[in-house]
């Protein structure tokens, strides 16, 4: 949607509904858009949680928003003001949405290494886990994006950002995002960030995102991780993942 928010000035802003499983780069996104571009609004957990399927109810009082269960003080979030554009922008069906994604094997392996980050020991290889944890991660995987071809089936407010490419079409993605939504550029040249992002939270500054690590680069190409794959696992992620959705996407089934 296209509309005045309150204290943003009198430029006309898109709002921008972020969705996406995690470990598929929607910090990268926000920052993307944010820092590129001057008027739009990337709405992270605004309505509902950004990792939620497309058919999750919205709420308006902070219910579900960033952890499931929970409801948060949304003043800290955003303005009743602007809370009240947004929700009109939700009912009328005129929202945007920024769908983000990425191959489900290389996914995999991001999204339990990363569920196991603090593990001590540490977490050896992914066959080390149970058979059922690996199964109900490729399943979830299926639920979301299932869910969200139905967003993308409009393609004048949905956009899909496949991790992928903005890894290797970076300029490309952003253009065609310009394009489609009517967005203002900043700067003369797209800005990428050299730094790994901290978890997006609606009502702070895209500066805030940054991250002192950098990007290691080798790891972000789509087959960087498959080689943890050992076969026991490709072979539980081949049973379980749903292909028709893979190719939906735009990826091959492995």
């Amino acid at each position: 949607m296209r509309s005045k928010v309150a204290g943003e000035g009198p430029s006309e802003i898109v709002l921008v509904k972020q969705q996406g499983a995690m470990r598929t780069g929607t910090n990268l996104v926000k920052f993307a858009l944010e820092e590129n571009f001057t008027n739009v609004r990337v709405l992270v957990n605004i309505g509902r949680w950004k990792h939620a399927t497309a058919d999750t109810p919205f709420t308006w009082h902070g219910e579900n928003w960033e952890v499931p269960g929970r409801a948060l003080d949304i003043s800290t979030r955003i303005t009743p003001a602007e809370l009240r554009t947004v929700r009109a922008a939700v009912d009328s069906g005129t929202m945007r949405y920024a769908i983000s994604v990425r191959n489900v094997y290389t996914w995999l392996v991001s999204y339990l290494r990363f569920a196991h980050w603090y593990d001590d020991p540490p977490l050896g290889e992914l066959s080390d886990l149970g058979d059922d944890e690996i199964i109900a991660a490729v399943q979830q995987w299926n639920l979301l994006y299932r869910s969200y071809l139905e967003l993308l089936s409009n393609e004048r407010c949905s956009i899909l950002f496949r991790l992928e490419d903005l890894h290797t079409a970076y300029e490309g993605t952003l253009e065609r995002s310009r394009e489609r939504w009517g967005l203002q550029r900043r700067h003369r040249r797209y800005t990428s960030p050299q730094r790994y992002l901290r978890a997006g939270i609606d009502g702070q500054s895209r500066s805030q995102l940054l991250e002192s690590a950098l990007f290691d680069r080798k790891n972000q190409h789509a087959d960087a991780r498959m080689g943890e794959l050992c076969g026991s696992v490709l072979d539980l992620v081949r049973q379980t993942v749903d292909e028709d959705v893979v190719r939906a996407y735009g990826y091959e089934v492995r």
